[in-house]
């Protein structure tokens, strides 16, 4: 029986909505979280790590009850305790509780980055999984139109230096609570001839009397085109808000960042006011949504804290900027080629010199199977080493595999060794 049929019947695979993360995009992820963090460090934000699982409660204050994500998404248990938790279904309420317990904002703004695996029992498909992976900053302290701009700044960057191209900037202002109230009336007022028709789906009849913003965000067919008619929230926004949304795009302008303001666009969870925004990758849409991120003044209070405590974030969907650069940047898969091989049947003999390279930082393979030095020299071309060294007597035997050039090296002069190998 063919072992891709063995294993399946001893149910010896992944999971559904989860994947083994392959070398190659290993050294692709690898990749992505080296060039964000350190545009973190040039904007001066601190990496932070927070726990897989979290109280249960945390995110159904945050993110809201009347969610996809807490209505049919987040992975829940409970311990032998009878402690209710949660897999983290997203890294930005998390922060926001460590910040809270940690009192981290003594001194304002306070700003946070980082690289998490996320959890949401959704039907998985291309660029979305059950277990993914994603990175992101949050700026706490400030309300000011400048701070959103700049946390857009650090997800355009990013994107950019991490090689993905055809970027395109959508924004909106969704407002504030106080604005909203009147848009959720007329909201309310567009929808009802269509609940009472059978138009909208069940569970968007259940949000229409808890939550009828969340009916906007719905994937089923009809109600994404009722969605297309319904008011749009920017026309309803107070001026505080308008002002705002108006100080943002006028930063954007001058760092030169072009976007598109996006009337429909809203968020998938209820702790966001003010700034929306998403960056989508590829031609014509092709890849989708790379980045999502906005305003979320309130979601201290909505978690316990007693204050209010402004703050703007994003988050990168690591998958999603991977298939991204697979398919725009795929040379940045390419494994590193060895720099040395060393080719030799005297196992001893190899051994020290692979010994010596590598306490050097000089990426070196050799035999470990028993091959023939004629196989050895076909694995090194196999591998793209640049260099080969044979080990001789009272030395060894350096020849670069693109030119033919040979050199001596004398026993124990391995600083020299290191100097011909690192030239280009």
């Amino acid at each position: 029986m063919p072992i891709g049929k063995e294993m399946k019947k001893m149910r010896i695979v992944a999971p559904p909505g989860t994947v083994d993360i392959l070398p190659e995009e290993v050294r692709m992820d690898r990749y992505v979280e080296s060039v964000f963090l350190e545009k973190c460090r040039l904007f001066g934000y601190s990496e932070i790590h927070t726990p897989v699982f979290e109280y249960g409660e945390l995110f159904t204050k945050g993110i809201g009850s009347v969610t996809d994500i807490i209505e049919k998404e987040l992975y829940t248990f409970t311990d032998k305790g009878g402690t209710h938790l949660a897999l983290r279904p997203e890294g930005t309420t998390s922060v926001t509780r460590a910040v809270l317990q940690h009192e981290l904002c003594r001194s304002l703004p306070a700003k946070f980055c980082y690289k998490i695996t996320c959890y949401r029992q959704e039907n998985p498909e291309k660029g979305r999984l059950r277990e993914f992976h994603q990175i992101g900053a949050e700026c706490f302290g400030s309300g000011d139109p400048r701070a959103d701009a700049e946390i857009i700044s650090l997800a355009y960057e990013s994107l950019t230096a991490m090689g993905v191209h055809n970027l395109r900037l959508n924004i909106n202002s969704v407002g504030c609570e106080h604005c909203r109230v009147g848009y959720i009336n007329e909201l309310t007022r567009y929808l009802l001839p269509y609940a009472n028709k059978g138009r909208l789906c069940p569970t968007c009849l259940k949000r229409l009397g808890k939550n009828p913003i969340r009916v906007l965000d719905c994937k089923n067919p009809d109600c994404k085109t009722i969605a297309k008619g319904a008011p749009k929230l920017i026309d309803y926004i107070c001026p505080d808000c308008l002002e705002h949304y108006n100080g943002v795009k006028a930063q954007l302008t001058a760092m030169g960042i072009e976007y598109n303001e996006k009337p429909g666009l809203m968020r998938g969870l209820d702790y966001y006011n003010r700034t929306v925004f998403d960056f989508k990758a590829g031609s014509g849409g092709a890849i989708g949504t790379v980045c999502g991120g906005g305003r979320y003044d309130t979601l201290c209070r909505r978690i316990g804290s007693d204050k209010e405590l402004p703050a703007v974030g994003f988050a990168i969907g690591e998958e999603r900027v991977v298939i991204a650069m697979s398919e725009q940047s795929p040379h940045l898969a390419e494994p590193e080629r060895p720099a040395v091989y060393v080719v030799s049947t005297d196992a001893a003999a190899a051994a020290l010199c692979l010994l010596e390279l590598r306490k050097r930082r000089v990426y070196a393979e050799g035999d470990v199977i028993g091959l023939s030095e004629t196989a050895q020299l076909s694995r090194a071309v196999s591998l793209g080493a640049r260099w080969l060294m044979f080990p001789e007597e009272n030395g060894f035997r350096l020849k670069n595999t693109a030119s033919g050039e040979e050199q001596r090296i004398e026993a124990d002069n391995w600083e020299t060794a290191v100097k011909i190998i690192g030239e280009k």
